[in-house]
């Protein structure tokens, strides 16, 4: 493995990481101080500004300082870019745990659980009696989903770094591929305008629907953000509401859906697109059947038909969608409604999305691909077969990249799974049912994740949040990089 370091150039690769890490660094720091706006409205909370502004303030000069020769940067190489991308989240999470250090107290081993949580959009917590808090830090959890669903480096694209070889490089290594348009700057651009209009218009369905406009806003970023962070222990469930639960269904399904399909939406001013792709196609087709089984499953355990029904639409959308809102004390689910909930949020939604898993299109392929070998073995030698996925047009080489891929995602799954199981000596389900939660950037729980656990468990699932959102190979890349810097400085 570490033959890799050959292809190091220490110095070189430090230049372009500081730099690459200093623009995004002060993208955090603006992130920072939007929060503060909030004391405008709640200005009872205005002491709380410092643990906002401060950080924010020397996150930019930081930043500013660290990227002050992004000018220089001619070329971006993916392995550079990578470890960009992974080292990002991981010192994001990190800067961003003064608020919950200074104002709710919590420990850093907490903060940087609950910080790590809301930039990649899972939504596991380490709070609870959320009313008790103040709106500010509570938007702030907010916020950072919001921004996180669509992502830090995306952001970055569309505000602060230049056009060019050096944002496409990112836009890939933070695990995205979808291109609306063929300039990324633009892109990006298309991409934050469509977010931000699904927002506002969640804000105002929930609000018109018995909402505070407070609850309203934070509820419509994290639903679409696909984050799940609610301002109430009892989630959704808090409001009792079937509009509101129709809404976030809606607001969950957005989110995780590709960005291309919302696209061709607004541009022709039609459902039609949204109904042609393959991926959600497919989403439905795991959806379906999982719901069906859920409701007979919680129906033998003693719920009605109309409840079990409405539990296990809203449960089935939430974990394929990789959301972790939920009506319900998931702890008390029969094993069977766990395991399935578990199968969807491995699963995941559409690539090009907010949402997290393996991706419907990585599913859709391995299915694909195993059609295609039962063909060629049916076929005269020398055949030809197009494989193609919808509109999607496939290699042997993405074939392979994608059975690594899920081949890799299922180990780590795997290991989470056992070493939750064995060191907290609880049953297999809920230890599968956290670690897939944790790994898809879910957010659901059975009760095991809270402020009691293990300093070790609550690393793990962090680990398990970072690399779920940078979809592995950014991560392996990142710490296979680093090791062979290492072993050139010791040299």
């Amino acid at each position: 493995m570490f033959e890799f370091s050959k292809y190091v150039n220490l110095a070189e690769d430090l230049f372009v990481v500081r730099n690459l890490i200093g623009a995004i660094l002060e993208g955090v720091g603006v992130a920072y101080l939007i929060p503060v706006l909030l004391v405008w409205f709640h200005p009872d909370e205005v002491r709380y500004v410092y643990y906002f502004a401060v950080p924010g303030f020397l996150s930019i000069l930081l930043g500013a300082w660290m990227s002050r020769h992004q000018g220089k940067i001619e070329d971006v190489n993916l392995r550079q870019a990578m470890i960009s991308a992974a080292f990002i989240w991981l010192f994001a999470s990190f800067v961003s745990v003064v608020p919950f250090m200074r104002i709710a107290g919590m420990s850093f081993i907490d903060s940087y659980f609950e910080s790590m949580s809301a930039w990649t959009g899972t939504g596991l917590t380490m709070m609870s009696h959320l009313e008790s808090y103040p709106r500010i830090l509570l938007f702030w959890r907010a916020w950072m989903q919001w921004l996180g669903g669509i992502g830090i480096v995306l952001v970055a694209l569309t505000v602060l770094i230049r056009p060019g070889v050096a944002a496409a490089r990112l836009y890939k290594a933070e695990a995205r591929s979808e291109r609306i348009l063929p300039n990324l700057a633009n892109t990006a651009r298309v991409i934050f305008e469509i977010y931000l209009i699904l927002t506002l218009l969640g804000t105002y369905l929930y609000y018109i629907n018995g909402m505070s406009l407070f609850d309203a806003l934070t509820h419509a970023m994290t639903g679409l953000g696909t984050g799940g962070m609610s301002t109430h222990d009892e989630s959704i469930g808090y409001f009792h509401s079937m509009s509101i639960d129709a809404i976030t269904i809606f607001l969950m399904i957005m989110g995780a859906v590709n960005f291309t399909v919302h696209y061709r939406m607004f541009k022709e001013k039609s459902l039609r697109p949204f109904f042609e792709d393959v991926q959600v196609r497919y989403m439905f087709l795991f959806v379906v059947p999982a719901i069906a089984i859920i409701a007979y499953d919680l129906v033998q355990h003693g719920d009605t038909l109309g409840d079990a029904i409405i539990q296990a639409v809203f449960h089935a959308v939430s974990a394929i969608s990789c959301t972790g809102f939920d009506i319900s004390n998931l702890a008390n689910y029969p094993e069977l409604s766990k395991f399935v909930l578990g199968l969807l949020m491995v699963i995941g939604g559409g690539a090009g999305s907010t949402a997290g898993g393996i991706k419907l299109i990585r599913f859709t392929l391995m299915y694909e691909s195993l059609k295609w070998t039962v063909q060629q073995s049916l076929l005269p030698k020398g055949a030809v077969i197009k494989r193609k996925v919808g509109n999607y047009v496939f290699t042997s080489e993405d074939v392979q990249e994608v059975t690594g891929f899920t081949i890799t995602y299922l180990a780590f799954l795997l290991v989470g799974t056992l070493y939750i199981m064995l060191r907290l000596n609880v049953p297999l389900v809920d230890a599968f049912f956290e670690t897939a939660s944790a790994q898809g950037n879910v957010g659901l729980s059975v009760g095991i994740t809270s402020p009691t656990l293990p300093v070790d468990v609550k690393t793990l699932l962090i680990i398990l949040m970072w690399v779920g959102r940078l979809e592995i190979f950014s991560i392996l890349v990142f710490i296979v990089s680093v090791l062979a810097m290492f072993r050139k400085l010791g040299r």
